[in-house]
């Protein structure tokens, strides 16, 4: 027997990817600098590219991967190696920094986004994208 998504807890989803379409296109310069700041001009290339689909209406499913490695990279997965790149300029980062509380909320919306995106693909809905 298939599972029936129960239909609220998909629009809960929905709306929620939608909202996180929005924030990227938003707010999208916000999550390159913070990459840029905790991972390098690699890792700053990656979330201009996420940015870029969002703001073209391009399908964020499409990114998915982008997405998980980038939400790892804001919650500071990669700094666990302390000879990683990552390690290094995440403790050069002064907790006052404004770019810290910045890259943390940044982390948050794109934790959300991530559960939603996800949590609708495991429904089946293999498209997700928004007229910009």
């Amino acid at each position: 027997m298939k599972h029936i998504p129960d239909i609220r807890a998909l629009l809960r989803h929905m709306n929620k990817a939608s909202d996180f379409m929005r924030w990227l296109r938003k707010e999208g310069d916000s999550l390159v600098a913070s990459a840029e700041l905790l991972g390098g001009r690699k890792w700053a290339a990656r979330a201009r590219a996420v940015v870029e689909a969002a703001k073209a209406g391009n399908d964020l499913a499409a990114r998915r991967g982008e997405l998980h490695e980038l939400n790892r990279l804001l919650r500071l997965e990669f700094t666990t190696d302390i000879k990683s790149v990552e390690a290094r300029r995440f403790a050069a980062i002064h907790p006052d920094d404004p770019r810290a509380d910045i890259a943390r909320r940044c982390a948050e919306a794109l934790g959300r986004g991530v559960r939603a995106l996800e949590a609708l693909h495991l429904a089946g809905i293999v498209g997700i994208r928004e007229a910009a």
